[in-house]
Formats: C-alpha cells, sequence, structure tokens
C-alpha cells in the first residue's frame, strides 16, 4: 500500500488533502451527537478470561460496531479500551444528526443481543448520546487521526455511566432533536462527576 492510500485509510480524503496542502486542520462544529458505547463489566471480564479469548470477544464487539456505523452514516472516532467512540454530524458523518446516532445504539445492543444469546455469552452495553458543539482536528505527526474535543465529548462517557445495561441514555439537547420520533422516559436530574447537574434521558425501547 502506497503512502497515500495508507493516509486515505486512516483520514478522510478532504482532510488528507488540507494536510497535504500544509494547512492547520481544525473545524468547529455546531451540532455534533457524540456516542460513547462501553461494555459492562469489562475489568471482571478481563480478570476471568484468557487474554486471547478477551481480545477475541473484544475485536468481535468492535467489528459488530464499525458495520452499525457504516450502516447508519456515524462516523467512528477511536476505542479507548472496551469503549466505542463515534460522532454523528462530524467531518465524515453521512447522516449528521441525533435520530441516526439513537439507531446507531439500537442497531448495535440488537446485534450483541443476538450474538450473546446464541453462544451464552454475558456481555452488555452501555449507551450515551450528547449533542452539541465540538472542535475537530488532527494534531501531532505520528498516527494521525481525526479527532474531537470539547465539553460534549467529555459530557458523552458520564451519560453512558448513567444508561440502564443495553440501554441508551442522552442529553437534553439530544432529548428535544429526536423526542418527536423516539419514546423517552421522564426527565431524571443527575449529578454528573465533573460536570455537575446534568437532565438526562433514558431512552424505551
Amino acid at each position: 500500500m502506497c503512502i497515500r492510500d495508507r493516509l486515505y485509510n486512516v483520514l478522510p480524503e478532504h482532510v488528507a488533502a488540507r494536510i497535504k496542502s500544509g494547512e492547520t486542520v481544525a473545524d468547529s462544529f455546531n451540532n455534533v451527537s457524540v456516542i460513547f458505547v462501553d461494555v459492562v463489566g469489562f475489568s471482571i471480564l478481563a480478570k476471568t478470561m484468557p487474554a486471547s479469548e478477551l481480545v477475541k470477544q473484544l475485536n468481535r464487539f468492535f467489528l459488530i460496531a464499525d458495520e452499525c456505523a457504516d450502516a447508519h452514516g456515524i462516523e467512528k472516532v477511536k476505542t479507548i479500551g472496551d469503549a466505542y467512540l463515534a460522532v454523528s454530524g462530524g467531518t465524515s458523518s453521512e447522516a449528521g444528526d441525533a435520530l441516526a446516532a439513537i439507531a446507531f445504539g439500537h442497531a448495535l445492543i440488537e446485534r450483541l443481543e443476538e450474538i450473546t444469546d446464541a453462544d451464552g455469552a454475558d456481555v452488555k452495553l452501555r449507551v450515551g448520546i450528547p449533542t452539541g458543539p465540538v472542535v475537530g482536528g488532527v494534531v501531532g505527526s505520528n498516527r494521525l487521526a481525526y479527532d474531537y474535543w470539547g465539553d460534549t465529548m467529555n459530557i458523552a462517557s458520564r451519560i453512558e455511566g448513567t444508561a440502564d445495561h443495553n440501554g441508551i441514555a442522552v442529553s437534553a439537547a439530544t432529548y428535544h432533536q429526536t423526542s418527536h420520533e423516539v419514546d423517552y422516559g421522564p426527565p431524571e436530574m443527575m449529578t454528573l462527576k465533573g460536570i455537575g447537574e446534568t437532565e438526562v434521558y433514558r431512552v424505551i425501547r
């Protein structure tokens, strides 16, 4: 694979072109839905499961997440340990809305449930989706990747922690953009670490 192909494999082509031209890649987005997915009880699995099997299970989860992301126009950002971080509405998101983010969450949970029911594995997910402004760009010179920063990114993991097992929790902004098509439970005021009092909604499946 040539250098050009390698660059396009890790970066959107239009972003790679900006880097090649010497441009500093920095973008502002006003309305991005951030999707943070975490495997419940991963630390326990890591202690009880052989390393090869643990990696196999994680790889299966990430492959399914990638397939669901492609199907719903979601942009994968990166994996962080056992967590999967993605966005809807960023530089490479096809759908670009909060509804697509929730559809992705539903699809991922359903796919994993089908597999775990078949093989008896006790693996569950939590999904958190806040919506708001983010900054995107490329920094550094090694292992180039388009990344995102901002309060909305930070809130995503906190909201994920409030979700039920195999459930989806969202911010007030996500709720207001999707409540015409998605069923939610009542608002809940929760104290999120480093964030403070935050209104959270749970998606009813």
